[in-house]
């Protein structure tokens, strides 16, 4: 099976690596196709290319009981300076890292995250549609590359590559990683969770009913974010994960 082209990005200043490619491998954990293909219940057909399964007119997913479920997933990983593959902090570790690091600075983290999430929720294409397993009439997907050069916009605006502040080095379970790499680790990683999991991007640009969207996708890591950054009046500290529903 053609996979997605592995996109990466390199910082110039680190030289540490962020690498998102397309597992297709068996054992894969791949994701259940939540887009409703046949929203209009106008086909009996699978939407999979070139399957020719009949199906209920009214099977809205317009996807056969064989491929109902993605058979991409988008991973992350990152190398460091030493070519080291590294396993990626998950979102919580990265999103505290931050939190602490920002605040012994007097930083705003909160324009970057808001930044991410117009940015990136509902522009992301799901992988059977990034991989063209699934097409749409006058839509043409964007390269997985081009969709990761526009995480590095947006943190460059942030946490550009010219400040020292952004290289600092934050202590994390994989070891010392950059304050920079980790805000472009998460941008990549809620780019990931919006290809792999969401249904905002078809809901929005192929149903153009964005109010149709059912997952969370890349928003359950930036509603961490924000439950950790609500003015409360407690402590919410680390309990702040179980705003967070797990998969959805």
């Amino acid at each position: 099976m053609p996979t997605i082209p592995t996109a990466s990005i390199t910082d110039p200043n680190s030289q540490w690596q962020i690498i998102i490619r397309d597992l297709v491998a068996p054992g894969t954990r791949f994701h259940l196709n939540n887009n409703k293909l046949n929203y209009d219940k106008s086909s009996n057909a699978c939407r999979f290319s070139a399957c020719t399964t009949a199906i209920r007119r009214n099977r809205t997913s317009g996807l056969c009981d064989t491929h109902q479920i993605h058979q991409h997933s988008l991973f992350l990983e990152l190398q460091n300076p030493q070519h080291n593959i590294v396993n990626a902090p998950l979102h919580l570790e990265i999103v505290d890292k931050l939190i602490e690091w920002a605040g012994t600075r007097n930083f705003d983290l909160t324009p970057l995250f808001q930044d991410i999430s117009f940015n990136i929720l509902g522009n992301i294409p799901d992988v059977s549609t990034l991989s063209s397993d699934t097409t749409h009439h006058g839509f043409t997907p964007p390269t997985l590359q081009s969709l990761v050069n526009e995480v590095i916009l947006i943190v460059n605006k942030h946490l550009p590559d010219f400040n020292n502040s952004s290289y600092q080095p934050l202590s994390t379970k994989q070891g010392l990683i950059p304050a920079r790499i980790l805000a472009l680790t998460f941008a990549g990683l809620v780019l990931c969770e919006e290809a792999n999991r969401g249904d905002r991007w078809f809901s929005r640009i192929i149903r153009k009913e964005e109010f149709q969207t059912e997952l969370l996708g890349g928003a359950m890591p930036i509603g961490y974010f924000a439950a950790r950054m609500f003015p409360w009046g407690i402590e919410i500290g680390k309990a702040a994960f179980r705003f967070v529903p797990n998969g959805r």
